[in-house]
């Protein structure tokens, strides 16, 4: 594990970057979710597994982490920060890739659509529209994470708990019906028995 910083428009963010134990692969940024922090369960399981595979994963809080203050236009900043951080170290290949949860997974949409140097995207229970738990990101209702999305050049993977109550199936059934229009190379997954933050333990492994 190494401890990072970035710099973002109000300062710096702090963060952990997984290392592979060999030669790294690429990198990506590891978003998590709205309200959350990088310490959740899902978050350092996600970054451990992927330095195991050798892709080294950046993990860090969000500047305004906690709602209603957090907006997807700082956490978009955040992101494209940490993408800087991943493209500028010296132990990551420019292979990267964004792996986001819940609204992360939203910020992952749309950094995806908008980097050119994204390879691969992950959208964990994303949310495809602003809704009951989620009016935070989209208070002047510009953003639009499907039509972002669709413009990647990414591989794009979308993975969905079963018992999601939060964000359900239909979310990434938006997601994949715009995604195959613009012929976008992509994967629904659905993790039997996984809720909205992929608990319990089974599911979540």
């Amino acid at each position: 594990l190494q401890r990072v910083s970035f710099a973002v428009p109000t300062g710096e963010i702090e963060g952990i970057l997984h290392l592979p134990d060999g030669d790294a692969i690429g990198g990506c940024a590891v978003l998590h979710g709205f309200g959350g922090h990088p310490d959740q369960p899902h978050i350092v399981a996600t970054c451990t597994a992927l330095a195991e595979a050798g892709v080294a994963a950046l993990r860090f809080p969000y500047r305004d982490h906690q709602p209603p203050r957090m907006t997807l236009d700082s956490a978009l900043a955040d992101a494209a920060g940490a993408i800087r951080l991943l493209k500028a170290h010296p132990s990551v290949p420019e292979r990267l890739g964004v792996v986001g949860f819940s609204f992360g997974g939203t910020v992952a949409a749309v950094a995806a659509g908008r980097a050119s140097r994204i390879r691969a995207a992950v959208l964990a229970a994303a949310p495809a529209v602003a809704g009951e738990h989620f009016t935070a990101w989209s208070r002047d209702g510009k953003w639009k994470p499907v039509a972002e999305l669709s413009r990647t050049r990414a591989r794009v993977l979308l993975i969905w708990g079963s018992r999601d109550t939060q964000v359900p199936i239909e979310h990434a059934e938006r997601y994949s019906a715009v995604l195959s229009q613009a012929r976008v190379t992509h994967r629904v997954l659905t993790i039997d028995g996984a809720g909205h933050d992929f608990g319990p333990a089974g599911p979540r492994a």
